[in-house]
């Protein structure tokens, strides 16, 4: 039966709370007509349609569907692989680039492994900036024929490099012997690998956008560091071409911090400043992370209109620091938040990011005000959809917006009473209370179980392909083991160099 003509959902007696609406959750009568909201009146004012599927919303509270706006998908089944430790130690045990390529099959369930804990978590969106080695458009269709399946939004697009780890990390390549520069380089590329902005205007031209699509694409530099100034400007042409936003990671460790010293130094050792003079910075690209940015880069950030995506979780269990949400508030970025990696925060779960991203405040200064439970609330829905450009469709709960929608149980004690529905979403739930999500105006999530994905199916799917990749995760492991005495050298030395700015706490030593 064609979308339209299908009968509409009236979900009745539903506790709204939009980011953007002025003055308390109210109870209220929702249409949804297709893949989207079609009317939002005061419960019981409106007739019922004679052929509307009516479900009962009393006991849910509805959000804009949470935006998950930096995600990985390429180390879902990594998670709980390692303890707290440094960016770059996690990096030579955690990437692609340093195992074999993988599976279709692999590919595929860790695709839908990370879905449905997107979904069950009140997840609709995500920003997935996936990792293939060797890149391949090939597989970039398994992982999008998954997508497909699942039903998740997700804005798709392939992280891509020219500079290794040697040339990024300061100090690695003085203190490491030449017969060691292999570990860290990572196997040698396979023959016959396709160069990456060939790639992937293949698969932008083979897939051009469409206003409706539930999937679409991104273009996906690396890092500033990690991508000479030749292939940046190749992939922001590529974007421009196809009509794409670019994401990217900026300033995550200290160690980054550092080297940007030296390889930004025509820009004033900034790479905010860099990726301004080879034309990339302004309201197409979206950033994540900028734990050790200063003032100055958080005022051209705001100025260009570039949003911000911070990852609360993965840059504590990494030792990267505390982003200041505060400074970026108080700047007039855009934020928007993420739960990054699955082997470097664990967990797929926005509120988690949430309460974190406003409680790291408490931390960094005793001043009274912003961040506020609203202000991550905003971040999580109507600043993620703004991260990923997709604000006219999603990030509200609005007449003419898209059906996605997350429902919360209100029966959970964390909303008896229900004092304030922001500050209880966000300093009291943890994930629990998601009793039904919504994506395109279909029910993806209802009492607790996936419509979309069968976990079970998955789980006994997996159990033949784990031992390859424990092997696998173990031969990688052990190779960076051999660098870690020299790795921790040059972290030592790095943090003999002064930046002018601090992301860490400092604990009192004694009284």
């Amino acid at each position: 039966m064609p979308e339209t003509t299908l009968p509409a959902t009236v979900i009745r007696g539903v506790t709204l709370v939009d980011p953007e609406a002025a003055g308390q959750p109210f109870q209220a009568d929702l249409t949804i007509a297709g893949k989207r909201i079609a009317r939002i009146v005061p419960h019981g004012t409106m007739p019922l349609p004679s052929t509307a599927r009516v479900v009962d919303g009393s006991r849910w509270l509805a959000v804009p569907g949470l935006v998950n706006a930096h995600y990985h998908s390429h180390d879902v089944l990594l998670k709980g692989c390692f303890d707290v430790m440094s960016l770059e130690r996690w990096t030579f045990r955690a990437l692609p680039r340093y195992f074999p390529p993988r599976s279709d099959d692999e590919l595929r369930l860790r695709t839908l492994v990370g879905a449905a804990e997107c979904l069950l978590g009140g997840i609709t969106t995500v920003q997935d900036m996936l990792s293939l080695w060797p890149l391949d458009r090939r597989q970039i269709e398994v992982v999008r024929r998954a997508y497909e399946d699942a039903g998740l939004r997700v804005v798709l697009g392939m992280q891509v490099a020219d500079v290794g780890a040697l040339d990024t990390m300061p100090f690695l390549r003085d203190v490491l012997p030449a017969k060691a520069a292999s570990l860290a380089a990572g196997p040698p590329p396979p023959a016959g690998m396709r160069d990456a902005v060939a790639e992937m205007a293949d698969i932008l031209a083979a897939h051009p956008a469409r206003d409706d699509d539930r999937l679409s694409w991104a273009v996906c530099p690396s890092s500033p560091e990690r991508c000479g100034p030749a292939l940046l400007t190749a992939l922001r042409d590529l974007a421009r071409e196809h009509g794409r936003r670019m994401f990217s990671h900026v300033a995550i460790s200290r160690m980054e911090a550092v080297a940007a010293r030296e390889l930004f130094k025509a820009d004033g050792g900034s790479p905010i400043r860099y990726l301004a003079r080879l034309g990339l910075l302004g309201p197409e690209l979206t950033l994540a992370h900028g734990v050790w940015l200063d003032r100055r880069d958080m005022a051209m950030l705001a100025k260009s209109g570039t949003r911000m995506v911070l990852n609360p979780m993965s840059n504590l269990k990494t030792k990267n620091g505390i982003a200041p949400l505060r400074r970026y508030l108080d700047h007039g970025v855009g934020v928007a938040l993420g739960c990054d990696n699955c082997s470097c925060s664990d967990a797929q779960n926005m509120f988690q990011a949430m309460k974190l991203a406003v409680l790291q405040a408490a931390i960094t200064g005793h001043d009274e005000g912003p961040p506020h439970a609203a202000d991550a609330l905003r971040a999580a829905t109507l600043g993620g959809a703004q991260a990923l450009g997709l604000e006219r469709d999603i990030g509200r709960l609005a007449e003419g917006r898209k059906a996605d929608i997350t429902f919360l149980d209100l029966r959970d004690p964390v909303y008896l009473p229900l004092n304030d529905a922001a500050r209880q979403v966000v300093f009291g739930e943890s994930g629990r209370g998601v009793a039904a999500v919504m994506v395109d105006g279909r029910m993806l999530v209802e009492n607790g179980r996936l419509a979309s994905i069968d976990l079970e199916a998955v789980r006994r799917e997996l159990v033949g392909l784990l031992p390859t990749l424990e092997r696998d995760a173990r031969e990688a492991a052990a190779r960076a083991a051999r660098l870690d005495p020299y790795l921790r050298r040059a972290q030592e030395q790095a943090l003999g160099v002064k930046l002018g700015m601090r992301r860490f706490a400092e604990l009192a030593s004694r009284g």
